[in-house]
């Protein structure tokens, strides 16, 4: 019998994730998995799925079927704190990795303890929306006056803007790094206009991935690194890392190894996917 299992996706997000949506669905059917679209709205429809792919970037999908003893991918701690880049800040420092320093949008403009211009970003925000770079009091004011349900957070700029390396993480373990740079934006991020391409992990990254790995367990995501003081700094955790420079860049079909991976996972077989 045909087992089935589900893909959650946050609704507006779904027309621009519909080939990688398409792509999974397409392997599973291979491996006898009927894999199930739903949104956070309609996925309590689907009765015992196997297991349940979370994309929604919303942790109490996972938290739902985790306590049902149904396995998310990825689990509800990583999506919770993959989704909120002041959680992510904290556990950066907690595990002593170097950071920028970050304070809460709420905290008062004389007690900031870094000089301007300095990053905001929204807590939730994802893909390099809800970034802004305030040159001084009266933009940051303005900026923290604007609507952000999750609120925001002030970061210290880095002194190389516009450069970063994305660290695809599969299973633990890297499987590719994209340096990303833009020459007109201090965000680098591909689907802003920033080019992208494919470069070698270094000890520094391994030792990043290993350490957030160890504190999260997670399956897939991305890891962000920006350059300070020359080196490597970690930026922030993307829980539902979009695949486009990956396929762009690299011959990784990140796809078909996030497939492996959840069906030996669960299944507890596989065929080989990535080397």
């Amino acid at each position: 019998m045909e087992k089935h299992a589900l893909l959650v996706y946050a609704k507006e997000d779904i027309e621009k994730n519909r080939w990688f949506i398409d792509r999974l669905t397409s392997l599973f059917k291979e491996r006898g998995v009927d894999l199930l679209l739903k949104t956070p709205e309609d996925f309590r429809e689907v009765a015992e799925p196997a297991f349940v792919i979370n994309r929604s970037r919303d942790y109490l999908v996972s938290v739902y079927f985790e306590e049902k003893g149904i396995r998310s991918f990825n689990n509800s701690g990583t999506v919770r704190i993959g989704n909120d880049k002041f959680e992510e800040y904290r556990l950066f420092k907690e595990l002593d990795l170097p950071v920028m320093e970050t304070v809460c949008g709420d905290t008062p403009i004389d007690g900031i303890p870094f000089s301007f211009p300095v990053i905001v970003k929204e807590r939730a925000g994802h893909g390099g929306s809800g970034v802004f770079k305030a040159e001084d009091p009266e933009e940051l004011s303005q900026i923290l006056e604007g609507k952000a349900p999750s609120g925001f957070i002030i970061q210290e700029m880095c002194d190389e803007p516009g450069i970063d390396v994305r660290l695809y993480i599969l299973g633990g373990k890297i499987v590719s790094a994209i340096k990303r740079t833009s020459e007109e934006d201090f965000r680098s991020n591909f689907s802003l206009g920033g080019s992208a391409e494919a470069t070698e992990a270094d000890e520094d990254m391994e030792a990043f991935a290993r350490a957030v790995c160890g504190a999260l367990a997670p399956d897939y995501i991305g890891l962000d690194l920006i350059r300070h003081r020359g080196g490597w700094t970690v930026n922030e955790i993307e829980d539902a890392a979009g695949a486009r420079m990956l396929y762009a860049n690299t011959d990784i079909d990140i796809a078909l190894g996030f497939v492996c991976l959840i069906c030996e996972k669960t299944f507890q077989n596989a065929e080989n996917g990535i080397e």
